[in-house]
């Protein structure tokens, strides 16, 4: 029987995101990686890759260029035996006067905000010039971009100019700074509270210009909506969900890690997926209890690399290739029940090479 089916590998990087997408028809598979996690992130991927014998990938994406997502790109391109076709990523030189950018955030002390925007301008060079020295055509990702069997949702090209200018408003980056302290304060506070029943999130949760300006992508296979996510946050996904139906997912990223600033209420009510799933450390702010929580209350099976040991995941619709060494998902906190049955069952489930979500 030939491969026609949409298979979804999310790698076990820590706070970080590896995703590699897979389209089969006919047999033909049309892969797209999605981020390449940090630097040492990358070594899991090329293990993936040559585990599973795949030498080519008919694209590339880079959802935005903070280190957890493009750092281990960077590691990738210098493995030369991994054929790349294209690459997508945002140039914010072709955007905006990075020079004068750089230039107000020299004259912004102590601050984190100033100083991980000029990590990320560093990070879009660094890696332009390792896609450029392979000779891979790149292409910028902005809503209505197709990448293979994938449709970009967002950001606008409007909306990312927009983003990419407060990078050196010197305002802005303070009123950021100013926001992070508070909120430390609140999850130190908050930490020390039970958040067994917590599903109380913000309406309005800010995160940074560089998160909201994450490539944010989408397909359909065989009626079943996936939805790639990244770091963006409230005003980026709105935007993505204005252009596009983005409602009753099959399968989704949750934003961020779990974060509970990307994300609120009536965005999880909107997507209402059957299946979330995490790339997650397994700390108190990733995932967060409230964010797992949220999307339990809509029914969605939440999943998460950290759970309940470190481990890949995977999720397929249609007709692909069968995986050896899978076992059954085990959704967020629902490990310490089946701890305390036999040790055989949880044997099983637990010491899998890779979890798998069948539903």
């Amino acid at each position: 029987m030939p491969y026609d089916g949409l298979e979804v590998d999310m790698l076990s990087v820590g706070n970080a995101d590896c995703i590699l997408v897979t389209n089969w028809n006919a047999s033909k598979a049309t892969r797209v990686l999605i981020d390449g996690a940090n630097k040492s992130g990358a070594e899991v991927l090329k293990n993936f890759l040559k585990k599973n014998q795949i030498t080519w990938l008919d694209a590339v994406v880079c959802t935005h260029p903070h280190d957890d997502h493009a750092a281990g790109l960077i590691e990738l391109l210098k493995d030369k035996s991994i054929g790349i076709a294209s690459a997508y990523m945002h140039i914010p030189h072709w955007h905006a006067d990075v020079p004068s950018i750089k230039n107000t955030l020299s004259k912004i002390k102590n601050s984190a905000e100033a100083e991980n925007i000029r990590k990320s301008l560093a990070t879009v060079e660094e890696l332009y010039s390792a896609f450029t020295a392979r000779n891979i055509p790149i292409t910028e990702p902005f809503s209505g971009t197709q990448i293979q069997f994938l449709t970009v949702a967002g950001p606008s090209k409007e909306y990312y100019e927009e983003l990419v200018m407060s990078f050196g408003d010197s305002e802005s980056i303070v009123s950021l700074d100013t926001q992070d302290s508070l909120h430390k304060i609140w999850a130190l506070m908050h930490d020390k509270a039970t958040e067994e029943l917590d599903t109380e999130l913000p309406p309005n949760p800010q995160t940074t210009p560089e998160n909201n300006s994450s490539a944010i992508l989408g397909t359909i296979r065989d009626g079943r909506k996936y939805l790639f996510t990244a770091d963006a946050g409230v005003p980026a996904l709105q935007k993505a969900s204005e252009a596009y139906d983005l409602t009753k997912c099959h399968w989704m990223q949750i934003p961020h890690h779990g974060s509970r600033r990307n994300i609120n209420p009536a965005l999880i009510n909107l997507f209402s997926p059957k299946n979330a799933w995490a790339s997650a450390e397994g700390s108190k702010k990733h995932p967060r209890r409230a964010v797992v929580n949220a999307f339990k209350q809509v029914s969605a099976t939440v999943g998460s690399t950290h759970y309940p040991v470190s481990s890949n995941l995977w999720i397929s619709t249609g007709t692909v290739p069968a995986r050896t060494n899978y076992g059954p998902l085990v959704p967020l906190y629902e490990a310490d029940t089946l701890s305390k049955k036999s040790s055989d069952v949880s044997s099983l489930v637990w010491n899998s090479a890779l979890l798998r979500n069948s539903r």
